[in-house]
């Protein structure tokens, strides 16, 4: 038998893709070959900066209500009654955001 017949036999080919022989010796447990990891890498970096900006525009928003109600609260004697704008303004739902665990556009 010769080297590269033997080679052929041996060589695990990604589960991924099927066309790449996986990355990594033969202690390495991930099936992946290569392109198929960078591809992966890259698109969980970027899927994780997209769930950041999520949750810091819903913190945002929950803030600004926040902030809002306790402005409002503060001017309890006038005549738009402060407390009730403030309940208001705490129900109102806030811009549609999608939620963190939502896929990207």
């Amino acid at each position: 038998m010769f080297y590269h017949e033997r080679m052929a036999e041996t060589a695990k080919m990604c589960t991924k893709c099927k066309k790449n022989p996986k990355a990594g010796g033969a202690d390495d447990t991930n099936p992946w070959c290569q392109p198929c990891r960078t591809a992966y890498q890259r698109e969980r970096s970027e899927t994780l900066e997209w769930r950041a900006e999520r949750r810091g525009i819903i913190r945002g928003i929950q803030a600004m209500r926040e902030a809002v109600s306790t402005y409002f609260s503060q001017w309890n004697s006038r005549p738009f009654m402060g407390n009730e704008i403030a309940a208001t303004v705490l129900e109102l739902p806030g811009p549609a955001v999608a939620p963190e665990d939502a896929k990207r556009p």
